[in-house]
């Protein structure tokens, strides 16, 4: 006598969940391609307006105004 054989997993039985917002937003968006260098870009100019935010409100911005 062989061991009896196992069943095939043929997957779930309803179907599949769909993909909640955040997930479709960073893999259709984010992450994809097709929008890659804009989001780059995005993320540049962002960066730059919080260091320039960052530098005013610290100390150092005194070395912007001329002393007299």
């Amino acid at each position: 006598m062989s061991a009896p054989a196992k069943p095939l997993y043929l997957g779930p039985s309803g179907s599949e969940p769909q993909p909640g917002l955040l997930s479709w937003l960073w893999n259709e968006q984010i992450v994809n391609p097709a929008h890659r260098e804009g989001n780059l870009d995005v993320a540049r100019a962002v960066g730059l307006f919080a260091a320039a935010i960052i530098f005013i409100r610290s100390d150092f911005s005194a070395a912007l105004v001329p002393a007299f």
